[in-house]
């Protein structure tokens, strides 16, 4: 039943996980099916602003809303909320001059959510790929939170095909943030230097940097003009950062930028400490100092982001820390040992009234 809904026109499939879960695999309707629609978001906690953007709900309009995750946990809470938005009145404005909601409402608005229909994949993809071992619609690898990092369907070959070049280059989904080679390995050391969301980075990459400082796509703006560390830097260089990022505050309009705008405050104010202690030359050598993880700052050779999340065991030490290769292998030899039980699960309609 699901697969005959991702063949409709009129609906669209949400995908509710976090941007990085996305990034190395995915829901692929048929042509001409369904839309899928991958919301910017970094935590489900972003999700709620992102459905009430007037831009969201305007493609929302008048479709069959189709939603999945990993497991099933956050398409409840999601549609949860669609369904609460779907009963919910808008204040009435009688005055025109009154305060606004936040976000504000129109009729058009209104009608456009409650319009949608919501429906969710019981079980979330886990459950599909037991139903599914080919794949099926599915693309890529599966995201989980535990040191497997990620599971494929089980035709997809398993760790024999990883061994080969990173995996079958025809089930990669994801890109390398740096230089778009196919690549799909998520590594604790390679996060975005602004917020610290994973980044997908190939070993090629990574190896040829001396810094490590990627950037997610919501940050992708600040690349070249904010870091985290600073001491690698002279002074010419800090104050040619520090003067684009002032730049950069005056384009963050409206009380939505607020964060971004403390965001790059707080930067302005390192660089201004930094500053402070160099020497008053202004074409102070930059320095190069050894690599650190971005996490906890130890040299990039003790801690080669093992101290982030799920990678951290109580040694410290993390899984595969000569690449994201490795990780993947990991990752793969554990799902071939999970369980192939078959339970195909209709799509479950979630009760609005």
């Amino acid at each position: 039943e699901y697969h005959k809904m991702m063949a409709d026109p009129d609906a669209v499939i949400i995908d509710v996980r976090n941007v990085y879960e996305s990034a190395i695999g995915h829901f692929q309707p048929p042509e001409k099916g369904a839309e899928l629609i991958i919301p910017p978001v970094r935590h489900s906690f972003e999700f709620p602003r992102w459905f009430n953007m007037p831009e969201t709900k305007e493609k929302l309009k008048g479709k069959k809303v189709m939603m999945y995750c990993t497991g099933g946990i956050r398409c409840e809470k999601a549609s949860a909320y669609l369904c609460r938005r779907l009963r919910e009145t808008p204040p009435a404005m009688a005055n025109p001059g009154a305060e606004q909601p936040d976000p504000p409402y129109t009729p058009q608005m209104q009608n456009s959510v409650a319009s949608m229909e919501v429906y969710q994949l019981r079980g979330g993809i886990h459950r599909y790929l037991e139903a599914f071992p080919d794949g099926g619609r599915f693309r890529g690898a599966n995201f989980v939170f535990d040191r497997r990092v990620q599971m494929r369907p089980e035709a997809s070959g398993g760790a024999d095909a990883l061994a080969e070049s990173a995996g079958s280059r025809a089930s990669i989904v994801g890109r390398c943030s740096e230089c778009a080679a196919p690549w799909d390995a998520h590594h604790g050391g390679r996060v975005c230097c602004v917020c610290r969301t994973l980044v997908l980075v190939c070993d090629a990459c990574d190896e040829a940097t001396s810094h490590g400082e990627y950037y997610c796509a919501e940050h992708g703006g600040l690349r070249g003009v904010y870091f985290h560390f600073l001491d690698r830097f002279g002074a010419r260089e800090l104050e040619t950062q520090a003067a684009a990022l002032r730049g950069l505050i005056a384009g963050e309009v409206g009380p939505k930028r607020k964060n971004r705008r403390n965001t790059l405050r707080k930067k302005i104010e390192q660089i201004e400490d930094r500053l402070r202690q160099l020497p008053h030359a202004v074409d102070t050598e930059p320095r190069t100092p050894p690599r650190r993880c971005r996490a906890c700052e130890r040299p990039y050779a003790e801690c080669p982001g093992a101290c982030w999340g799920f990678w951290k065991d109580a040694g410290g030490s993390l899984a595969g820390v000569g690449g994201g290769r490795d990780i993947a292998l990991a990752a793969a030899a554990a799902s071939v040992g999970a369980s192939a039980q078959v339970l195909r699960e209709a799509a479950m309609a979630v009760p609005c009234a």
